[in-house]
């Protein structure tokens, strides 16, 4: 008999488990029917859970909306006021100690034929369910035994998934036979009713139904019917998880500073405040503390009188004056700018931390080394990064990362088309679609961050006529276009594919130098600071971004470039997308892009790019 009653503990990294999630384990295909949520408090707490929330709800609400106007779809809009109907929900961890439950899956599809005589089995509730014996086929003289269906419908349009479904108006569903003409081929697979087919019915398409758009009763699309598609049932083909990792930024203290805390953090590293802010900073490091206190007493309504009894001093005020003005100029600047990514960069950083003894540059590192060993390192690192074009590499020892499923791709997520939009479906709590979740991990690892040379980059961009304006010299110039390039622009675009390609060929080199392999890391991508980091991902840390830090780097950058000028697949990889699972592309549960915006040319230049960035 087969298992009716499945659960599952988490005790690891979970990053993509959401339900409906589709799983293989012993030869069979398992959904994910619920999770716990946190009861217990194992999780890490999240430090600033108003930022990710906000930070969330923008990506569902963008991925979703898009959705329901490409396919035309009879479903509610999300508008801006439907983040109170967010819930952030941890998983629930649970030790190897303790037996209890963090979630619950069972077979899917419940549909499964004979082996020898084609008998299809469908069930629809669970009494016959739990009576069904896959191992003895129910025809008599029959000594075949039951196996799954590999099968879903899928229909394109409106999104909709049905497992195989067949029901004869005379004789019901239990006559079903599955006949397959080409066991590897499963579009010629017909189905037929035996009892029809004595009177002469002939088989017909496993796919013959086409699909009313209809859930629960309700029409979701007015579009006519159109046919069902199959789709195979195996991991990441049927529901892809869509992931969102993030940093997880401190909840600052400073009351009087939220609602322009993102903007003081920009202009701080962009210097607009480095004349105003003299008095209050020092070795480049800017009193965060003592901000807040000038915000505190700008809006004391007793100010006068504290001003005048000598208590304070008119300049403090000035400079929050001087302050907000300045801030007033970036908010109209950086309209709809996605600040919070430049500050999750500054955030890993350093940048604003008393304490950022866990970020070690590597020309401190080098300092730290003996004289006759670092003047030959620091040649070494000095051609490394002319001939790649990087800037700086950090090593940073402590990251508190959140990683957020928010939803599913439902069915075939073709992004190799240029325009295509998913079946993107929110977490819903209810059948009403009223409130909805996600599920939150928030978890700590290390990593290294990659600085792309600033000024190279935006001359490559230019060179590539991404961008019309005059080369730069100096990372100021080359910073204030790089904060200006906006997301969706062919600028942004061809940044992104330029970083994520580089990620990808040291990521697939990783386990060679890290002790970490491939399925074991990911990228985090920060474009307008051309800068991307590589981080672990396995629950047990064993320093290898340490240790490559310390040991390897040079190795770790030998002969990549042997490596993105060929694949297996060229000249074909090369001519059309220049990317492959054969050089370029990492598994869907590492890559959070679902492998998008690769293109060795982009590093080569043979044939989209006038100049390849390593040229």
């Amino acid at each position: 008999m087969l298992d009716l009653k499945h659960s599952f503990s988490a005790y690891s990294s979970l990053f993509n488990i959401v339900d409906n999630l589709i799983f293989v384990r012993s030869k069979l295909a398992h959904k994910v029917d619920w999770i716990v949520g946190d009861s217990n408090d194992l999780n890490l707490k999240i430090r600033n859970e108003g930022r990710l929330k906000n930070k969330l709800f923008k990506e569902i609400f963008t991925r979703y909306n898009q959705r329901i106007d490409n396919y035309k779809l009879n479903f509610y809009k999300l508008s801006n006021s439907d983040i109170k109907n967010l819930e952030i929900m941890k998983y629930k961890l649970v030790s190897d100690k303790i037996k209890d439950k963090s979630g619950h899956y069972s077979i899917y599809p419940r549909t499964f034929f004979c082996n020898k005589c084609g008998d299809l089995r469908i069930f629809d509730n669970n009494r016959q369910w739990e009576k069904f014996n896959p191992e003895r086929c129910r025809k008599p003289n029959c000594d075949g035994k039951y196996q799954q269906t590999s099968l879903v419908k899928y229909c394109e349009q409106c999104g909709n998934i049905e497992p195989l479904r067949y029901y004869c108006k005379e004789h019901g569903k239990e006559h079903w036979k599955l006949i397959r003409t080409d066991i590897d081929a499963p579009m010629t697979w017909k189905v037929v009713c035996t009892e029809c087919q004595k009177k002469g019915e002939q088989p017909f398409d496993i796919l013959k139904y086409s699909c009313d758009h209809k859930v629960y009763g309700k029409k979701i699309c007015n579009k006519s019917f159109k046919k069902f598609k199959p789709l195979v049932v195996m991991e990441g083909s049927v529901f892809n998880s869509v992931v969102i990792t993030v940093v997880d930024v401190p909840e600052l203290e400073y009351n009087q500073l939220l609602d322009h805390l993102d903007y003081i953090m920009l202009g701080i590293y962009l210097n607009r405040f480095e004349t105003i802010l003299k008095d209050i900073s020092s070795k480049g490091k800017v009193d965060l503390k003592k901000i807040d206190l000038y915000f505190k007493f700008k809006n004391d309504p007793n100010v006068q009188e504290l001003i005048d009894s000598g208590m304070l001093n008119q300049g403090f005020i000035d400079i929050i004056d001087e302050m907000l003005q300045e801030i007033e100029k970036l908010k109209i600047e950086f309209k709809d700018f996605p600040l919070e990514d430049i500050n999750d960069y500054l955030v890993l950083k350093g940048i604003f931390s008393d304490d950022n003894s866990n970020v070690v540059h590597f020309n401190d590192y080098l300092k730290s080394l003996e004289e006759s060993h670092n003047e030959s390192i620091e040649n070494n690192y000095q051609s490394l990064k002319n001939s790649f074009g990087i800037g700086n590499i950090n090593y940073i020892s402590d990251i508190r990362l959140i990683a957020s499923a928010i939803g599913i791709n439902r069915g075939i997520n073709r992004f190799y088309e240029t325009g295509f939009v998913p079946h993107f479906e929110p977490l819903w709590k209810d059948k009403n679609k009223e409130t909805f979740k996600t599920y939150s991990y928030p978890f700590e690892t290390e990593g290294i961050i990659f600085d792309l040379d600033k000024v190279k980059v935006v001359n490559w961009l230019i060179d590539n006529k991404f961008l019309n304006t005059a080369h730069v010299t100096t990372d100021e110039d080359a910073l204030e276009i790089l904060f200006h390039i906006k997301e969706n622009t062919p600028e942004y675009d061809e940044l992104k594919t330029l970083l994520h390609t580089f990620a990808h060929v040291l990521i697939r080199r990783s386990s060679l130098y890290t002790g970490l392999d491939s399925d074991s890391c990911s990228e985090l991508l920060f474009v307008n600071t051309a800068s991307f980091l590589i981080y672990s991902t396995s629950n047990i840390n064993i320093g290898g971004f340490a240790f490559v830090f310390e040991n390897s780097i040079f190795d770790w950058f030998r002969d990549v470039k042997l490596e993105v000028k060929d694949c297996v697949f060229d000249p074909t990889c090369i001519h059309e997308t220049g990317s492959c699972f054969s050089c370029l592309y990492l598994p869907e549960y590492v890559c959070s892009e679902f492998n998008q915006s690769l293109d060795r040319d982009v590093l080569i230049g043979k044939k989209r790019y006038v100049r390849g960035f390593w040229k």
